[in-house]
């Protein structure tokens, strides 16, 4: 064979030799210098024959020979080869080297088969003038196929094999430049051309480069479409689309698959184009909706079956030029099964514009090595496109979220069949579900279930009450959170007692840069805009939200809320207030407990089953029997004052109102509060203003949610209903003061823990009397009460309770007290424990105060005041040495109780307090000590005496020093008039 071909050879130089010489090879391209026969003379009738007939193809010749496509080269007709001089294909050489080609096949001296079958254009013989005339595209016979080392050949017209299937080639583009030199994919075309039978044969002034596949292309037109250094991704959406339909073989020639050998049209939109007709939501669907579905094959499938529908109208499965096809209306294929699309080409003086699908084109006819690449400036949404809260949820990665609503069987709230149910869905991503999801469907139960219970709370169960707590019921825009944050949801049943459970949502509006941002019950929204789908607006979270809990489980997270918790406890009210189905619970802080002083010592005892009573009246006071959030709770004006009034379990009622100062809640101690109507107008709401700013208290933390409510924080004070009674004697028990009351009931003053008013008592003095001087009424009695401690500290206390006890220990031998009868200790204990009583005396009608409490204000201590006893003319002044921290001290008793004697001191400190129905009781860190015998009781003439010798004493001390001071100035006067002689 190769001494085959050097025989070739030396004939194909003789007739270039022959023909060199020829007078007739002057007329370049001229057919009609060329003949037919054998023999010097005879026509040229093939490529070989006429590159060989050339010293100036010769490199050319030689690479054909050494690659082997003489023969295949011989059988091409009708055909126009471009073919570089010898300077082009040497430097080309020198330049990128002579080892292997970028380009798979057969290679030689780095060039491939492919290169060089790309330097012959199938379209027919080429005139001159067609190449100047305008822009044009044709097809060469290099294929696709190349990468694998086959090359393409003409076809053979001699073979008896039925015609196959038209392969495309990859195209050329050749144009006209500026300065009039025509080009073939940017090299120049020299003027000279020469023809043969087979075609006409044009010098080109460099080697033609086959052009990258359109994947390469794509990025070349993103960087020369723009300065940044994104700018080569500029099509990657389309990059996207493509492989997210499975098509990714159009773009790069990677796989021997159909689409990777075959020639494509790609109709490029940029990313610019792509977002301006989808929203995030749906470019995510589009461009991973297949990924992000993979565990769910229903909706993988649905995924790439939108996909393709959208990827189909930018691709055709041939290679389609604006320029061969010319001006006019075209229909050209689709890819799949998908219809074809409808191409408008437009002329202008020599330009073409045009639109696909009416979607306006931009760059036209870019040549890449497996198709043409059209760029579309402007994108359409396809009409048969319909987007569903489900593809969305898709596409924002929430495909668990969306497996389950489904097995939940709730997939008619996101699958678009309903599309005029308005809706608003809470959905957290797939990593966010994978790590928090299994505690959300637990209910936090902190009483233990019954296994009935639990079957009918099955898991099936708990995951649809999850999925409807995401489910809002409208929808709602960030602009409509701001003003509405407290969302009812389509999670209500037997726990709310039928009323929808809420979703709390907060916007942050400290930073204009932050007034998107919102989150839902903590869980932040990690999107910039929500997603809104016809009827529908989907929030994206960063965690899932759980279920509202029980109510100990919210207010343990509270530290100030633990006293109240543990007051539930106490009362044994947990499992019945947390069984209870849609509630309001005003729950009361630390402070508020302590506040009670020894009201809540009385209400804490252990073991007392009457304080256990109570304490549990005043828990059930604080839960009302309908979920109140505070998006309901009227506002309160002066032109209106409407309330909200609620009944609560103990059946006391609460009215919630709120003004610009807040949200309060009302609680009027009467049996029948004048101020419990719905409305009041114009001079009743003033008058009603001053009685619940009396009566109310605040609320500092609204919107607790709860598994069967939701529950609201006291700021301050608590609710204590009418049927608590606190009387005087619980005190003492709370205080433990058990020798106090032993000793009212041995002195017959136990009605001092009695409420007077009943029976119209009237003020009692020691000695019995039935009535005041003023005949004032008695409405209730304060105890000071001294510790069991300070009692038993005391000589006297002690002497009696030895005789009571026959004691003849010795330890007390120097008692004062020893010698004493026993009707003096019993007489001065008496009067003791007396001085220790205050009587609270109440101008006001009998009926005004009767069934009621008397006023804390009434009972408090006030700084500077005197407080009768029921020792006549004895009284007790109140010093407040810090904030609410008093002392009481004797009034009237002078300091020495004789000139030069022993300083007299009667003073004690208010450690705690309570207050009761009708008084208060005050612990004290000591007992007050009574004045003396001389200065106080019937027959207190001594100290009238006293009083009025110190007083003659001044008076008289005073009147001697104005006269002797009258004296002086008169001598002084006379003095100053005297003249000496």
């Amino acid at each position: 064979m190769p001494q085959l071909q050097s025989v070739w050879s030396l004939l194909a130089l003789l007739a270039l030799a022959f023909i060199w010489h020829s007078p007739a090879s002057a007329a370049a391209g001229s057919t009609a210098a060329l003949g037919s026969g054998d023999g010097p003379g005879r026509p040229l009738t093939t490529f070989v024959d006429l590159l060989s007939s050339n010293e100036r193809f010769s490199e050319f010749l030689h690479t054909v020979q050494r690659l082997r496509m003489v023969i295949p080269l011989n059988r091409v007709r009708n055909g126009t080869l471009l073919v570089p001089t010898n300077a082009a294909l040497k430097k080309y050489r020198k330049e990128h080297g002579e080892g292997a080609s970028r380009i798979a096949g057969a290679t030689y001296r780095g060039l491939s088969d492919a290169q060089m079958w790309y330097h012959l254009i199938g379209d027919g013989v080429i005139e001159a003038q067609d190449f100047g005339r305008r822009t044009m595209v044709w097809e060469s016979l290099s294929r696709p196929e190349a990468d694998d080392g086959s090359a393409a050949a003409g076809d053979d017209d001699e073979s008896d094999e039925p015609p196959k299937e038209h392969v495309f080639g990859v195209m050329l583009k050749t144009q006209l430049s500026n300065s009039g030199t025509v080009t073939a994919n940017g090299v120049a075309v020299l003027a000279q051309n020469y023809s043969c039978a087979a075609g006409n044969v044009y010098l080109i002034d460099g080697l033609l480069e086959i052009p990258p596949p359109i994947q390469e292309v794509l990025h070349v037109l993103g960087e020369s479409a723009g300065q940044t250094a994104d700018s080569a991704d500029e099509y990657s959406a389309i990059e996207k689309l493509l492989a997210s339909a499975g098509w990714s073989d159009v773009l790069t020639m990677l796989s021997r698959s159909s689409e990777a050998t075959g020639m494509h049209t790609l109709w490029a939109f940029s990313n610019h184009a792509f977002s301006s007709q989808f929203s995030y939501a749906e470019r995510s669907y589009l461009l991973n909706g297949p990924i992000f579905a993979a565990d769910d094959e229903d909706l993988r499938q649905a995924a790439v079956a939108d996909v393709r529908a959208v990827a189909s109208r930018f691709v055709s499965s041939e290679p389609v030029s604006i320029a061969r096809l010319g001006a006019g209306t075209h229909s050209v294929p689709g890819l799949g099964k998908h219809s074809d699309l409808t191409l408008v080409v437009e002329e202008t003086h020599g330009r073409f514009s045009g639109s696909i699908d009416g979607q306006p084109l931009g760059r036209l006819d870019v040549i890449a090595r497996n198709g043409i690449v059209h760029g579309v400036e402007q994108m359409q949404r396809p009409d048969g496109l319909v987007f569903s809260p489900q593809k969305v949820l898709v596409g924002l990665n929430a495909t668990a979220f969306v497996r389950l609503f489904k097995d939940a069987g709730l997939g008619d709230y996101i699958d678009g069949t309903r599309p005029d149910r308005k809706l608003t869905i809470l959905a957290p991503t797939n990593h966010a579900m994978d790590e928090a999801f299994g505690y959300d469907l637990d209910d936090g139960d902190d009483v233990a279930l019954s296994a009935e219970e639990r079957v009918q709370r099955s898991p099936r169960d708990r995951q649809r009450e999850w999925a409807l707590y995401h489910i809002i019921e409208g929808q709602y825009s960030i602009e409509d959170l701001a003003q509405t944050p407290l969302v009812r949801t389509r999670l209500a049943g037997e726990w709310t007692d039928g009323r929808p459970q809420v979703v709390k949502a907060q916007v942050d509006q400290a930073h204009r840069a932050l007034e998107s941002h919102v989150s839902f019950n903590g869980a932040d929204n990690i999107l910039l805009e929500p997603e809104v789908i016809g009827n529908t607006t989907i929030y994206l979270l960063s965690s899932p939200m759980s279920t509202p809990p029980r109510l100990v489980n919210a207010l343990i997270q509270n530290l100030d809320l633990s006293l109240f918790v543990a007051a539930m406890g106490a009362s044994n009210t947990v499992d019945e207030i947390q069984s209870e189905a849609g509630v309001t619970v005003l729950a009361p802080v630390v402070n508020a407990f302590a506040s009670l002083g020894l009201v809540w010592s009385y209400l804490s005892l252990p073991g007392d089953l009457d304080a256990r009573a109570d304490l549990s009246r005043l828990i059930k006071a604080h839960v009302l029997t309908r979920p109140v959030y505070s998006d309901e709770i009227p506002m309160h004006t002066d032109s209106s004052a409407d309330m909200l009034v609620v009944k609560a379990l103990n059946g006391n009622k609460v009215g919630l109102y709120r003004t610009p100062r807040g949200m309060f809640a009302f609680v009027d101690q009467s049996e029948q509060p004048p101020s419990m109507r719905r409305s009041a107008r114009n001079s009743t709401a003033s008058r009603l203003a001053s009685v619940l700013d009396s009566s109310s208290l605040k609320i500092s933390e609204p919107d607790m949610l709860l598994q069967t409510g939701v529950a609201h924080v006291l700021e301050s004070g608590l609710i204590l209903p009418l049927n608590v009674e606190i009387t005087s004697a619980k005190l003492l028990r709370g205080m433990r003061a058990h020798i106090f009351a032993d000793l009212l009931e041995r002195f017959n003053l136990t009605y001092v823990l009695e409420d007077p008013r009943g029976e119209a008592l009237t003020a009692r003095s020691s000695d019995g009397d039935d009535e005041n001087e003023d005949h004032r009424t008695v409405a209730g009695y304060s105890l000071l009460v001294p510790s069991d401690k300070s009692w038993r500290e005391n000589p006297a206390y002690r002497e009696l309770m030895r005789r009571d006890h026959d004691d003849i220990s010795a330890d007390d031998s120097d008692n004062p007290w020893r010698n004493a009868t026993t009707s003096d200790i019993s007489h001065y204990l008496d009067r003791l424990v007396r001085l220790h009583v205050i009587p609270i005396v109440d101008s006001s009608p009998h009926d005004a105060t009767e069934g009621k409490r008397l006023p804390t204000k009434q009972l408090a201590l006030a700084d500077r005041t005197t407080y009768p006893t029921l020792l006549d003319d004895v009284t007790l002044r109140a010093h407040e040495f810090a904030t609410d921290r008093f002392s009481l001290q004797l009034e009237g008793a002078p300091f020495y109780q004789t000139p030069g004697g022993v300083p007299f001191v009667s003073v004690a400190t208010v450690v705690r307090s309570g207050i009761a129905r009708s008084g208060a009781v005050f612990e004290l860190d000591s007992l007050l000590r009574l004045p003396p015998v001389s200065s106080s009781g019937p027959g207190g003439w001594k100290r009238v005496a006293w009083n009025a010798a110190v007083w003659l004493t001044g008076i008289g001390m005073g009147s001697g020093l104005l006269g002797v001071s009258g004296y002086w100035v008169r001598q002084w006067w006379t003095r100053a008039d005297y003249q000496s002689l």
